[in-house]
């Protein structure tokens, strides 16, 4: 696999039609972050994006090697862990109808002992070309629901931004 700044090549953020990122700081650290995180069939509990989670073969967390389809934001998707890095880093590859997707998270620590949360996506094929503006603004908004959702799930009523 080609990668580009740390993107497979097919997703390059910089000639994808859709791109997105989002972060927020959080006075947890990322080992408190983590577990909410990998427990990808809990999501919708927190996380109205998500849907339908499933883990093949019926676990309750992702691994390294973790396949799962769910619905997020309406659109049933199959989706490959591709990047696994204890509370640290967390990506997968998904297909659904007419596009092909790649999303990303990445906990960084921080000096005060919280961390900063980054998730990003990158989106292609046709829906993603024909859709690109609202698919984007769809995916920034959402996407900050989640981030926000992690930190509150994980035990903070209070993210910093």
């Amino acid at each position: 696999m080609d990668v580009v700044d740390g993107w497979p090549a097919e997703f390059d953020p910089r000639t994808a039609p859709v791109y997105t990122r989002n972060e927020i700081r959080t006075s947890l650290a990322a080992e408190q972050l983590w577990p909410a995180l990998v427990a990808a069939p809990d999501w919708p509990q927190w996380y109205s994006g998500a849907r339908q989670v499933e883990i093949r073969g019926g676990g309750a967390v992702l691994t390294a090697t973790s396949h799962f389809t769910w619905r997020t934001l309406g659109v049933r998707v199959r989706t490959q862990v591709s990047e696994f890095a204890p509370a640290r880093r967390l990506a997968w590859r998904g297909t659904g109808p007419g596009a092909a997707g790649y999303h990303r998270w990445i906990l960084t620590p921080t000096a005060d002992g919280g961390c900063v949360v980054v998730t990003e996506e990158v989106q292609t094929g046709p829906v993603a070309r024909l859709r690109a503006g609202r698919l984007r603004r769809s995916l920034l908004a959402n996407h900050q629901r989640w981030v926000e959702g992690l930190v509150e799930v994980s035990g903070t009523t209070s993210p910093l931004r």
